[in-house]
């Protein structure tokens, strides 16, 4: 097991066991104060939870090795998670929406519930806002897609917190202020709908074998005209796996090369690639010769200066 996997595992474990306590305090809360709002954010928790088992199962099945079933490995099953977490999001967001809709439009008013129950939306929404700065960063550090979008989920019980706070301290300073609760439940619908659509569209967009952006083409072919004897190389094209990369090109080079040298500077060139850019699960090189009916310049390429 890798030592990102293992970190990123860790934080998703410890993300779980905060979401057990946040949901069991949030739905004992609520029912005992009366708050509906705090009710409905222990839902959310619920939701969060099966985030969590998503992102562990991504996680573990992610580096299963090679099978006759799997013969490219598993490392989509970390797209599939985050495919599920986003479209999670989503789902709240919706139900969000229209629960805030159709409270404003019948002009339902509920009763004024229990301090309490602002106090423990206070401190889910203090624990959920850290644990999301948290859980973003170890998600850039580790360049995990899938942490990113369990730290997305995060951000969204902190605003479900913030939500069921401001409806409990808005009815108890001022009952007649009761539908700011649906009026920020609906502004916030539409904001973390925003970040759901963009974590879904991304596990789609790797699901479909859509090309990387030329930069990151760049950065990954940069090393392959540094090596000695390399004369060019051509239709350079990657796609993810996951969180990783698997990358595949034809190279030049000179046409008086024995087969053992082409397969021997191949191999130098894949070496550099894989030592440079630990992203990289895999790379498959095409040699061929340095003649006119090879030069081509077909896809992401490059040639030595001559």
């Amino acid at each position: 097991m890798s030592a990102p996997r293992d970190e990123a595992l860790r934080t998703t474990w410890l993300s779980l066991g905060v979401n057990i306590v946040l949901a069991l305090a949030k739905f004992v809360t609520g029912f005992a104060a009366g708050s509906a709002a705090l009710v409905a954010d222990g839902v959310h928790s619920l939701v969060d939870l099966v985030s969590d088992i998503a992102a562990i199962l991504g996680l573990r099945f992610a580096d299963l090795p090679k099978d006759d079933d799997h013969p490219y490995g598993h490392h989509r099953f970390n797209t599939l998670a985050t495919l599920l977490i986003s479209a999670l999001v989503l789902a709240f967001c919706l139900g969000l929406a229209w629960h805030s809709v159709s409270n404003l439009a019948l002009g339902r008013t509920e009763a004024v519930p229990g301090i309490a129950a602002a106090w423990v939306a206070g401190v889910a929404l203090v624990a959920k806002e850290a644990f999301y700065r948290f859980a973003r960063r170890q998600a850039l550090r580790l360049n995990s897609r899938l942490l990113l979008a369990n730290a997305a989920d995060h951000r969204a019980d902190a605003v479900a917190s913030l939500m069921a706070l401001v409806a409990v301290v808005s009815a108890q300073l001022n009952p007649s202020l009761a539908a700011l609760d649906q009026v920020v439940g609906l502004v916030m619908a539409g904001w973390l709908g925003a970040e759901g659509v963009r974590l879904f569209r991304g596990a789609v967009v790797d699901l479909l074998d859509t090309a990387p952006a030329e930069t990151v083409l760049r950065d990954l072919s940069e090393h392959i005209l540094a090596v000695p004897g390399v004369r060019g190389f051509h239709a350079f094209r990657a796609r993810r796996l996951g969180d990783r990369f698997e990358v595949d090109f034809h190279l030049q080079v000179d046409p008086a090369s024995s087969v053992r040298d082409g397969h021997a500077l191949a191999g130098r060139v894949k070496a550099d690639i894989l030592a440079t850019h630990p992203e990289v699960l895999a790379v498959l090189v095409h040699v061929e010769p340095d003649e006119a009916a090879n030069l081509r310049s077909r896809g992401h390429s490059g040639r030595m200066e001559t």
